[in-house]
């Protein structure tokens, strides 16, 4: 009867054949929305870097049709700025040599302040796009680290699965071995 006994407890323990081993569902969910989230944040920010690395490489790359394209904005308001001075003295201005002069600084003033703008973000494009760089190769490295420790515990999973499946075998063999 004890013998009896021991089978059915056996049978009934939950990590019989493997049941019971392995990750819960509450686990399972749990990693689903870490995942969730881990999706969104990549491709969100792979986007943004992407825009980032590219505004950056076009100021480096000097292309003047890039330059245009990424600065113009900022080209126009200081066109702008050059504009509004330049009906100002016309409005107010006498018309002698220093109103020519006056414009014609106007002119150089506006080509200088270009000139500052995209010096200014030459040595800072550089600067953020060889930071981001290190910033990416230590954030692969982190998640190839990362997802490495999980197949890891994944593989010790299934390894702890097998084991049981083996020793509850062995164990109702042995029992079944005794009973008869």
């Amino acid at each position: 009867m004890k013998i009896l006994i021991s089978l059915w407890m056996n049978l009934l323990a939950p990590s019989f054949f493997g049941i019971g081993v392995g990750a819960s569902d509450q686990e399972k969910a749990q990693y689903g929305a870490t995942a969730g989230i881990g999706s969104f944040g990549t491709s969100t920010g792979e986007a943004d870097i992407s825009s980032a690395s590219d505004f950056f490489k076009g100021i480096l790359s000097g292309d003047q049709n890039q330059l245009s394209r990424l600065l113009g904005p900022e080209y126009s308001n200081i066109s702008k700025r050059g504009e509004e001075e330049l009906k100002t003295l016309s409005e107010f201005g006498t018309r002698s040599g220093g109103t020519a002069a006056a414009q014609q600084h106007i002119g150089d003033t506006e080509r200088a302040e270009a000139s500052n703008l995209e010096g200014s973000l030459l040595g800072a494009s550089a600067e953020n796009l060889g930071a981001m760089g290190q910033g990416l190769l230590s954030t692969g490295l982190s998640a190839d680290e990362a997802a490495f420790s999980e197949a890891k515990t994944m593989q010790d999973q299934r390894a702890a699965k097998f084991n049981d499946i083996m020793s509850s075998i062995t164990k109702t063999a042995s029992t079944i071995a005794i009973i008869a």
